[in-house]
């Protein structure tokens, strides 16, 4: 596996944990798989820390 699918799969797991702790379910009851795909992508370019990005973004919904 390369370094980027595993930061891809570290960046959801994140992800889904922080929808759990802030709503009650996983990632997937808000949003979809090519949405998290997207986000990972926009995460990659924004040179934020992932935590920062993820927090960022579920508080938004």
């Amino acid at each position: 596996m390369t370094q980027l699918n595993q930061q891809r799969m570290r960046f959801i797991e994140n992800l889904h944990e922080t929808f759990v702790m802030r709503t009650g379910f996983g990632a997937f009851a808000f949003i979809t798989a090519v949405d998290a795909n997207n986000l990972f992508e926009q995460f990659m370019d924004s040179g934020e820390s992932a935590d920062s990005f993820i927090d960022r973004y579920v508080r938004s919904i």
